[in-house]
């Protein structure tokens, strides 16, 4: 399943090289995964999973048959760390408050994972660490994060002290030999288990997809894994240079690891994984990044794929963004890939 990598050529050291930067390999599966509540709602059904400490739901045309092709669905930093996969997909309960406004500033006021669906996919969401339901609670928090939030209240008085917490997170991970990206994708992967494990979904037929961070997500873990069809990165694409000339402030640890850069530069993470079939979403107006960097990166990505002709770009005039259109492209690219 996937592409297959000559342990001989200098991609696969390269791969080799990243995880060992990231302080990663990969996990074996979790050993039990719990089904909670179901729904059918708006074109969807959905059942909630749970292992270990994460929670997550998969998602379903009502009236397909199984097996489908599946797609593991990242979710993204977007500020708000207080909610995770109730940030591109509705659950049980409906629209999660607050996201509303979230979805209409960044996703064009639509859920991803719901046009998703409705291009015949299963879809995969979960929490990942410290978002939704793996944040760290308001009182596990040190007491220099609670002070960033003290005249605040409600979910900004958390966002605001999160915010400052992850700072310390990638710190500790640093001190562990380890790193917060490298965190997060040991949980992607045990996911991406999950995910081939359903019996609802074909496990030779999985790709992955993320906006911003999430992009970042899809990309650690095209570099970690052969086991994807294809994938999809939207927004989180340019060169460490660019984000180190003005950009960094608005880069999250999901995208910088300390060692990272010595091995490769951020484009050559993901053009690891060629000839993956792979589709880059660049913002022409993107403030996380410069025109120039983007460019440089799609370049990059042209080099490792060559002439395999996997690799697709697709450029929007848009700021830092998913929009309906962006996800309507990103779901017909795959119908194809998948």
């Amino acid at each position: 399943m996937g592409t297959q990598f000559d342990l001989g050529c200098p991609r696969f050291a390269r791969r080799a090289a990243i995880g060992n930067a990231l302080g990663i390999a990969e996990t074996p599966p979790p050993r039990q995964v719990t089904r909670g509540r179901r729904w059918t709602r708006d074109g969807v059904r959905g059942v909630e999973l749970t292992w270990n400490d994460t929670s997550a739901w998969l998602l379903t045309p009502p009236e397909a048959e199984h097996p489908l092709p599946a797609i593991l669905l990242m979710h993204g930093h977007d500020g708000v760390k207080f909610y995770g996969k109730e940030k591109v997909a509705d659950g049980p309960d409906g629209i999660a408050p607050g996201i509303a406004a979230l979805r209409e500033h960044g996703y064009g006021g639509g859920a991803p994972a719901a046009r998703l669906v409705a291009a015949g996919f299963a879809v995969l969401i979960h929490d990942v660490f410290p978002w939704g339901g793996r944040r760290v609670p308001w009182e596990d928090l040190p007491e220099r994060a609670r002070r960033a939030g003290a005249n605040l209240e409600g979910q900004q008085r958390y966002e605001a002290a999160a915010r400052e917490h992850e700072h310390g997170l990638a710190k500790i991970a640093a001190l562990q030999g380890s790193s917060l990206a490298g965190r997060v994708l040991l949980e992607d992967l045990t996911a991406l288990h999950v995910l081939s494990d359903c019996a609802e979904v074909d496990a030779h037929r999985i790709a992955t997809a993320g906006f911003s961070g999430g992009g970042a997500r899809v990309a650690h873990l095209l570099a970690c894994t052969d086991r994807l069809r294809a994938a999809v990165i939207t927004a989180s694409m340019s060169t460490y240079a660019d984000i180190a000339d003005g950009h960094a402030d608005n880069t999250s640890w999901l995208m910088i690891t300390p060692g990272l850069p010595a091995v490769c530069d951020w484009p050559e993470i993901a053009g690891s994984a060629a000839p993956t079939p792979l589709l880059v979403q660049f913002a022409e107006q993107d403030s996380h990044f410069g025109t120039g960097g983007m460019r440089e990166a799609e370049a990059s990505l042209r080099r490792d794929y060559r002439d395999s002709k996997t690799l697709s770009t697709q450029w929007f005039s848009e700021p830092h963004r998913f929009t309906r259109t962006m996800q309507d492209a990103a779901a017909s690219w795959l119908g194809l890939h998948v």
